[in-house]
């Protein structure tokens, strides 16, 4: 998507003002159903049947925590720092089968509006840029930043319209591949509590065995009929490709990764575009992967959920950002 210059209009002038208005109104009001989420997903092999897939993944033991878990008094929520998170009971689990984000838990989280009619995530990766995914480009945009909750005003939160974005030239929807874009802000956003960029850097290995982090206002089961109006997140296990490939076949690259949804765990509908993130030893989140698809069967189902790696395209976020990337 390339760069649009605004006329000085009158008729554009309108334009541009209802539109802000439009999203004013939709922050500020309490009806989320007319914004359809926008995703994809992805065609179970047919190597087993659904009620064979749900077998064989009942009957799969969790494996051994060996892998870096979150540290206790490490995630970034400046209302409980330095307190143990206490799970909530299953009555409060969202995402599906997560739990309800505490404000400015995840400050470079962004929700985005695509031409008031779609809905996807993302994650803010400086004062300037959005990463988000490649399905959820369209024309024109409204992004809020610093939010918690997207049905009512917050202090703190933020909404600009942007009309630039960049897609990668080899976003394939028939594979999923390349399934990544990001989203240039009209001037630069300040950093705050609730709004803070989250870091990109290259991360070695598959990531196998990791634990990841994801967030959004997706939907928080197959059946909802709508996004959250609340943030949410769940704790995700990263499985191997060759894994993830057993279920989706050759749509399963080397460019995208999988996480386990045991337990109805998993991103779904609405979650698209936005992070996943990974806590590393020195105790702060690096984002490691984007949502991408989950299967057409349904979010709880125990199918894997699929990511693009976002740390396969750190020289094309470089090259059309300009952020200068850390090792």
């Amino acid at each position: 998507m390339g760069s649009s210059s605004f006329c000085g209009s009158t008729t554009m002038k309108a334009f541009l003002a209802l539109t802000f208005l439009a999203a004013l109104s939709l922050v500020a009001g309490a009806n989320l159903k007319h914004l359809t989420p926008r995703d994809i997903f992805a065609p179970v092999n047919p190597k087993y049947t659904e009620q064979e897939w749900q077998e064989i993944y009942a009957a799969q033991k969790p494996s051994p925590e060996y892998y870096p878990d979150f540290k206790k008094g490490t995630e970034p929520q400046p209302e409980f720092a330095g307190k143990v998170h206490v799970p909530l009971d299953e009555a409060h689990q969202r995402i599906t089968g997560g739990y309800t984000a505490s404000r400015g838990q995840f400050p470079w989280q962004v929700a985005i509006i695509v031409e008031d009619t779609w809905f996807c995530g993302g994650s803010l990766i400086s004062s300037r840029w959005v990463l988000a995914a490649a399905q959820c480009a369209g024309r024109i945009y409204q992004i809020v930043l610093g939010a918690n909750r997207i049905d009512g005003t917050e202090t703190g939160s933020v909404i600009v319209t942007s009309r630039r974005s960049i897609v990668h030239p080899q976003y394939d929807e028939s594979t999923i591949n390349n399934d990544i874009a990001v989203i240039e802000l009209p001037s630069p956003v300040s950093f705050t509590t609730y709004i803070r960029p989250v870091r990109l850097r290259y991360v070695a290995g598959d990531a196998a065995g990791a634990r990841v982090r994801v967030s959004g206002w997706g939907k928080t089961s197959d059946s909802s009929s709508s996004i959250s109006p609340t943030l949410n997140y769940v704790d995700l296990t990263v499985i191997t490709n060759t894994a993830c490939a057993n279920v989706y076949g050759s749509i399963i690259t080397y460019t995208k990764f999988c996480t386990a949804t045991t337990g109805g765990k998993s991103p779904c509908s609405g979650d698209n575009g936005g992070p996943s993130v990974y806590l590393e030893s020195d105790g702060t989140y690096t984002q490691v992967g984007i949502v991408s698809f989950v299967s057409v069967a349904g979010c709880q189902l125990g199918h894997p959920a699929g990511f693009t790696r976002a740390t396969s395209y750190l020289s094309w976020i470089e090259s059309n950002t300009g952020i200068i990337i850390g090792a």
